[in-house]
Order: structure tokens, then sequence, then C-alpha cells
């Protein structure tokens, strides 16, 4: 990696803490803009580095001036949706680490402790994903300490009834936030009978079933080379991370036990669905259209489409017209999103209930005029900009950047991407962007126009 592309980032984040520390606005988008990094292609090199017999590769970016790596890798099909029996993708993130191989649980949290070592584990909806860092002085230890959990997890009773109860302790103050009551609407009116409308946290009942045998089913079937990305940044050249990925990933199974979820085609003609909400004076509002596939060619026309709308925070059109003109929300936001069911573009915002119906109407407004008149050349430029240069923050830690390899290859994006990105961003032009928001998204923000609406409301009156 370039020293200046890393010294620039570690000085942005020393800046941005400071910031935070006097009760300043820090905006790192301007200070890129008008530093050496404005606007500059990224020039870390990418290598793909296979073990196993070419079962299990990775992106690596070798980073010599810390002793350390950082390796972030993930499972697809392997989420909470493909799971066998349900809660189980839940309880192998609550219980992985709670003892394993011979180290007890205290045992093997003191080795880590002790030993700088960091691991997660997460059961996404579609995938199940680690992070994994370690000093690259132990790494002997860090590689033990990864076996143990991916191949020999204790699963004492008593490890499992504690992960049962967080968990009921966890979606009951789930229960009082807004925004749970808004996804679990969601999922029941739009998702429905799919394993997307699963609730996050199954029922008490439902996790009692879910013994230390499902566990070490879903990790042997559902963990395997052939569904596995990894992405490695930091001290290590190929040939140790060959060895490293050997030495790792050696005891997966070669193949997933997974099978493809149904087919989900989303009703964007429906009508809004309400709900009393309790436990807020706001109302929160969700807007679900179709989205667009991650390599699909008018994917860079239309995430430029979007920054301009309402991707780009306060800037936005949709953030000026209705919370800084208006001041009827903190914030609204729009964005695309993939998975491996549906892709969707959503635009959020939450409101007073007296305020959320006029909110709601500038915000159509300011969308039809997106729509029917496109975005203006200067928009364009900016938005560019904006999206060249906050692109080198992301690679201010060595797991940042494991985390950014890792979505390379799972996503398909190639080796190439981090030279590349930049380009194809600077490339897309103002027809391009016009035509494609006119072909591609919804006509307007209502079930009519191809956008279905959500709110979770207050005990009052309904209307959005």
């Amino acid at each position: 990696m370039k020293k200046v592309i890393w010294s620039a980032a570690v000085i942005l984040a020393a800046l941005a803490g400071w910031a935070v520390w006097h009760g300043q606005q820090f905006n790192a988008e301007r200070i890129l803009a008008q530093s050496k990094l404005s606007g500059r292609a990224f020039q870390g090199k990418v290598q793909d580095v296979s073990a196993l017999d070419g079962t299990v590769s990775a992106y690596l970016m070798e980073e010599h001036s810390v002793p350390m790596a950082a390796v972030a890798f993930g499972f697809d099909k392997a989420g909470r949706a493909y799971e066998p029996k349900e809660g189980v993708a839940l309880m192998v993130e609550s219980v992985l680490l709670d003892g394993a191989g011979a180290y007890s649980r205290p045992a093997l949290r003191e080795l880590m402790k002790e030993k700088g070592i960091k691991l997660v584990a997460s059961a996404g909806v579609d995938r199940f994903t680690f992070t994994f860092v370690f000093i690259k002085e132990f790494e002997k230890e860090a590689l033990e300490v990864l076996r143990a959990v991916l191949y020999a997890p204790q699963l004492a009773e008593e490890d499992l009834a504690l992960a049962r109860q967080q968990l009921a302790m966890l979606k009951k103050r789930q229960a009082e936030k807004p925004q749970y009551h808004l996804g679990e609407l969601v999922k029941r009116e739009f998702y429905g009978a799919h394993p997307y409308g699963k609730p996050e946290i199954p029922d008490d009942a439902v996790l009692q079933k879910v013994t230390a045998a499902d566990i070490r089913a879903y990790l042997k079937g559902f963990m395997a080379r052939d569904v596995l990305s990894i992405g490695i940044a930091g001290d290590m050249d190929k040939a140790e991370t060959e060895a490293f990925l050997a030495q790792a990933f050696a005891g997966l199974a070669v193949n997933s036990a997974a099978a493809d979820l149904p087919a989900f085609n989303p009703d964007f003609t429906a009508e809004k669905a309400v709900t009393g909400l309790p436990h807020s004076a706001q109302s929160y509002v969700v807007l679900a259209g179709a989205g667009v596939k991650r390599l699909d060619n008018d994917f860079y026309p239309l995430y430029i489409a979007d920054y301009i709308l309402g991707g780009s925070g306060l800037a936005s059109r949709l953030n000026q017209a209705v919370r800084e003109k208006e001041g009827l929300t903190y914030g609204i936001y729009s964005g695309f999103s993939n998975s491996d069911a549906v892709d969707l573009w959503q635009v959020y915002f939450s409101a007073t209930p007296e305020k959320a119906d006029k909110a709601m109407e500038i915000a159509a407004k300011v969308y039809a005029d997106f729509y029917e008149n496109g975005v203006t050349a200067e928009e364009l430029a900016q938005a560019k900009n904006g999206l060249l240069n906050a692109f080198n923050l992301r690679f201010a830690s060595l797991l940042n950047i494991a985390l950014m390899l890792e979505q390379m290859q799972e996503q398909r994006l190639g080796r190439d991407f981090l030279e590349t990105r930049q380009s194809k961003v600077a490339a897309v032009t103002l027809e391009a962007v016009n035509e494609a928001v006119r072909r591609r998204m919804p006509k307007a923000l209502n079930a009519k126009g191809g956008v279905r609406a959500f709110a979770a409301m207050p005990d009052l009156p309904e209307g959005i």
C-alpha cells in the first residue's frame, strides 16, 4: 500500500476523534477534497492467493508497516434465511466463543485478551461472517483459537442456556424500539411466509429446541469452502498467506449443504401498512421499490442518482427539502440494498405524526421532479467529487481493507476493483444517469408508481 494513502487515512481518523472531542463538526469529505487524496485512484496491489488445491482463495493486500493482520471471511447461503432449523444461526453466533477445544469460556477469552486476538462472528440474513485480527507475533496462538472455534466448540448446555436468556432479554429490549416494530411489520406484510419474513430473534420456545447437535450439524454442513470468501490485509506476504489459509480452513467441508432460497416476487403495488406504536412519539416510515443488482450495467448511474436524491446525507435533495427547509424530520435517506432473494431501493424517515403527512407529501414532490426532470450537470459533478473523495476513507484501518477485499471476492467485483472503481464513477455521464432513472426507478413514491410504504406509528389516528 502506498504510504501516503495509509498515513493520510490515519491522520483523518485522528482528526475525526479530535473534532468529536472538541465538539466540532468533522467534514471528512471537505478535508479530502483539499488534500492530495482528492480524486485519486487507490494504488494498493491486490493479490489472489489460493491454497488446499485451489478450493480456498483470498484477496490479499500486504501492508508491512504495522505488525498485524486482519482477516474478514464469510460463508454464502449460511445466514438466518438458510438455516435448516429456525434459530440455529443466531445460536451459533451467540455461543461459538463460549469455550472451544481445550479452553473454557474464561480461558479462551483470557488467551485472546492476553495475545491481542479479536474474533467476532455474525449471523446475517444471507451470510455468516467473521472478522479476525491478530498481532503477527502471536499468529500461532491466533490460528489455534480460530481452529478451536470453527472445529471444536464446546457447546456446553449451561452456555446454550445463557445464550437463550440473553437473546430473550435482547428481544424484549428491542421491542421497546420503534424501528423494531417497523422491521417486524415489513417482515409480516412484505416477506410473509418467505424465509426473509422470519423474526430476527425467534421466541424462546423456538430457541429451546436448538441443540448442540443442531449447531454442530450446521457448522459442518453450511461452513464450506465452495461458499467461502476471504479478504486479508496486513503484515503477511503471499507465501505466509498460503500457509495461513491451509492451516485455518483445511477442516472445512469442500461443498456446502445449503439449498437455494424459495423464489420471492415482491409486491410493490399494495397500499401502505400502519400499526400502533406505544413506545415512541415518532412515526417511522420506510418506502420500498425495486432495486438494481450490483453487477448490473446501470448500477453506477443509479448509484450516483440515488446519492443526489437521498444518499449523500444532509446535502441530498430530500434532506434539503424535508429537513433543512421545512424542519419536518431529523433526516430522510435513500439507498439501494442487495440480498440473495431481492434487490431493493428504499427511502427511510421519521417524523412526529402531525408532520409525517407533510413530510411524505414534500418527499413525493421532490421525487417527482427528480424522476421527470432528472439531475443537473452541477449535481452530477458534485456527486462524483463526493463519491471519489470519500472512497479513500475506506482505507483507514486494516480491518476495513480486509472487509472490502472480502466483499470484492464475494460480490465478484474482480481483483482490480480498487484500481477501476474511481474511473467507473468518473465515466458516468449525465445522459446515462437520467436515462437509467426513467427506465429503472419507480415512477412515483406511491403504490401505483411502484413503491410500497410501511409505517410504525404511535397510538394516534392513522395517516402518514
